[in-house]
C-alpha cells in the first residue's frame, strides 16, 4: 500500500496526506465496530487500545495501522525533503540552525510513526510496558513534532510569503490544541488508574465522569494528530518525485557490464569480419570462373 502510494502519487503528492490520515481514521473506526458488534467493548468511548484486545479486531486493527505508521513516516520523510529543499532556494546557510531543526523534526516524526506501529502491535491488556512506550512516542513525541513543524512553516513559508498565514495559523491552533488534549489526556488517566487500584469505583459508576473525560480526549488526541498531517497537502501539492536511481561500483560495473560488452563487440566484430572476408573470397572464386568461361567461349568462335 505504501509503495504503491509513493508510485502512484509522485506527480500527486498531496493526496498523501489525506489518504493518510482518512486510512488511519478508518483503521479507529472499523476497530471500534467491529468490537462492540462482537461485543468485546463499550459502545461509549472506551480508549482506542480497548478496541483492539481481541480477534478479529485486533488483527484487522494491528495490520491497518502498520500500514498507516508507514504512510505517517513517508509524510513525516517528504515534509522534510519539502523543508530542506525550500531552505536551500532561499539561500541560508548550511551551517543555519534551521536545518538541524529539520532533521531533528524527521528523527522525531519517525519515531512517532514506529510508536503508532508498537501501539498497533502489541495490546494492552497483554503487553502494556511496548504498548505504553509506543504510546509516549506517539502521543508525547508526535506533539512535539508538530511543534517543530509549525516553526519550520514560519521560517520556511511565513517568513518569505505572508500569504501563507493561514496554513501557519491552523498549525499553531492545531499544536495547541494537542499540548492542552495530552496533558489533560495523561492527568485524567492518571487519576483514573490510581482511583481504580484504591477502589474507589469504577467507570460504571463514581469514576464514570473522569473515564469519559480521558477516552474522549485520546480520541480527539489521535484525531489532531491526523488533522496536522493534513496541512501538509499544500505544500505537497508543489512537489514530485522522480523514480529512483540506481549506480553500481566502478569495479562492479567494469566487471559486469563493460568487460562483458566489449568481448561481445570484439566477437561480433571478428564474426563479421570472417563473413565478409568469406563473402569475397567467394565472389573472387565466381568471378574467375565467369571469365574461364568467357575465354573458352571467344576460343571456340575464333
Amino acid at each position: 500500500m505504501s509503495i504503491l502510494c509513493l508510485v502512484a502519487l509522485k506527480r500527486r503528492l498531496w493526496l498523501l496526506p489525506i489518504l493518510t490520515s482518512g486510512w488511519l481514521f478508518t483503521s479507529f473506526w472499523t476497530a471500534y465496530a467491529i468490537a462492540v458488534s462482537y461485543d468485546h467493548t463499550d459502545a461509549d468511548f472506551p480508549y482506542i487500545s480497548h478496541t483492539a484486545i481481541e480477534a478479529p479486531e485486533r488483527c484487522v486493527f494491528g495490520q491497518m495501522v502498520n500500514i498507516g505508521a508507514v504512510m505517517l513516516g513517508m509524510n513525516v520523510i517528504l515534509r522534510y525533503l519539502f523543508c530542506k529543499k525550500y531552505l536551500r532556494i532561499k539561500l541560508t546557510p548550511p551551517e543555519d540552525r534551521w536545518y538541524k531543526i529539520n532533521f531533528a523534526g524527521l528523527v522525531l516524526g519517525i519515531l512517532t510513526a514506529v510508536g503508532l506501529s508498537l501501539v498497533a502491535n502489541f495490546q494492552t491488556e497483554v503487553h502494556r510496558v511496548p504498548h505504553y512506550v509506543g504510546a509516549g512516542l506517539a502521543f508525547g513525541l508526535g506533539t512535539v513534532y508538530c511543534w517543530f513543524q509549525t516553526a519550520l512553516t514560519y521560517q520556511a513559508r511565513y517568513k518569505y510569503n505572508r500569504k501563507k498565514i493561514v496554513l501557519l495559523l491552523v498549525q499553531f491552533i492545531n499544536s495547541v490544541m494537542m499540548s492542552m488534549l495530552l496533558v489533560l489526556f495523561g492527568t485524567t488517566k492518571l487519576i483514573y488508574k490510581v482511583q481504580e487500584m484504591r477502589g474507589k469505583g469504577s467507570k460504571w459508576d463514581e469514576l464514570n465522569d473522569i473515564y469519559l473525560t480521558s477516552t474522549i480526549t485520546e480520541w480527539l488526541l489521535a484525531l489532531s494528530i491526523l488533522t496536522f498531517t493534513l496541512t501538509y497537502a499544500p505544500d505537497f501539492k508543489n512537489m514530485r518525485v522522480d523514480d529512483p536511481n540506481i549506480y553500481f561500483k566502478l569495479k562492479f560495473e567494469k566487471k559486469h557490464s563493460s568487460v562483458n560488452l566489449q568481448k561481445m563487440t570484439d566477437n561480433n566484430s571478428n564474426i563479421q569480419g570472417a563473413d565478409v572476408k568469406r563473402m569475397e573470397e567467394g565472389r573472387a572464386n565466381e568471378d574467375n570462373k565467369v571469365t574461364k568461361c568467357l575465354s573458352v567461349v571467344s576460343n571456340g568462335t575464333t
